[in-house]
């Protein structure tokens, strides 16, 4: 019984691992032409801008300088707005997403056309990697990606009228401030036939979860840069009635229990619309769970991450 256990548990992984990213060009390498205007089409093949406003391609390829933005060491400007290598590869996106409460209302978006079209009721895993400038003295708590079934572009530069169905964030801060590259990522389930994603920030000024990071100007300035965006199908074995390992993880409308030998890294709570809706970073050797009392009535799915592997269990409040 064991044995099988861990059999169905690898091939899981294994398939997990394997998963075809339905972004086309995700790290920006590929090119259209070595000119700098305008971006991003003509400096990151398949991407586009939903709005006026224009968005950066970062190049960090000295001896290949193609664009219009180098991020070159040596340049004082850059170093003041916060040098950063490539995570993957030698290019990487950038945008501005706040202006701090009461502040501009400009919002810039990147924009491409899936593989395929994503299939009703399949779980999606949507991932970036996202890092804070050192200049930008302000954060937000989440980058927003919308599914759409066509392209988008909006005659203004401002905030497009869009619910992002993906909230990505950092696992372990409420905010969006680190420096270095961190994973950000959220869980959705398709409607069906979603063949466009936009990512950026889509709430209005004063919405916005956003901070001041208490130097420089106020209102804080926030800009993020971007690299290797993921959209894969998340494989129907991690699904809680197909998990062979699902007993270590059970949940009802008032509590989760993990009964498994090894801590947990993470537990996230997501809503029937594949939104994270509460989540604890760091559960360490915690088993049981509250569930929190200001989550509506309705159909959840709660996941933990342990090591390599993931459980997932649904239940209803």
């Amino acid at each position: 019984m064991l044995r099988a256990l861990l059999l169905s548990l690898t091939t899981a992984l294994a398939a997990m691992a394997t998963a075809q990213n339905l972004v086309s060009n995700p790290s920006f390498e590929d090119t259209t032409h070595c000119v700098g205007w305008p971006p991003p089409q003509v400096e990151a093949l398949h991407w586009y801008t939903a709005n006026t406003a224009t968005p950066d391609i970062w190049n960090c390829d000295l001896a290949n300088p193609c664009g219009y933005h180098v991020m070159d060491p040596d340049d004082a400007d850059i170093q003041a707005k916060g040098y950063k290598y490539a995570h993957d590869g030698d290019r990487f996106a950038g945008g501005f997403h706040w202006y701090g409460q009461g502040g501009a209302s400009a919002r810039e978006y990147l924009t491409t056309k899936l593989l395929e079209p994503l299939q009703a009721g399949t779980w999606y895993r949507v991932s970036m990697w996202c890092a804070r400038p050192s200049g930008v003295n302000g954060a937000i708590d989440h980058i927003g990606v919308h599914f759409g079934p066509d392209s988008i572009h909006a005659p203004f530069p401002t905030t497009l009228p869009l619910i992002p169905q993906a909230r990505l964030r950092d696992p372990d801060n409420a905010y969006l401030v680190d420096t270095s590259w961190v994973q950000i990522v959220d869980t959705i389930v398709a409607s069906g036939g979603e063949q466009w994603l936009i990512f950026g920030t889509f709430e209005d000024e004063d919405a916005v979860d956003g901070i001041w990071l208490g130097w420089g100007g106020y209102p804080p300035t926030v800009y993020y840069y971007v690299d290797l965006v993921s959209v894969e199908p998340v494989q129907p074995s991690f699904l809680p009635e197909a998990s062979p390992l699902r007993t270590v993880l059970a949940a009802n409308g008032i509590q989760i229990l993990w009964t498994g030998v090894a801590d947990l890294d993470h537990l996230a709570v997501f809503d029937a619309a594949g939104r994270m809706v509460w989540q604890v970073p760091r559960p360490g050797g915690q088993r049981l769970f509250a569930v929190p009392d200001g989550l509506p009535a309705g159909v959840y799915l709660a996941r933990v991450r342990v090591d390599s592997a993931a459980f997932v269990v649904r239940f209803v409040k």
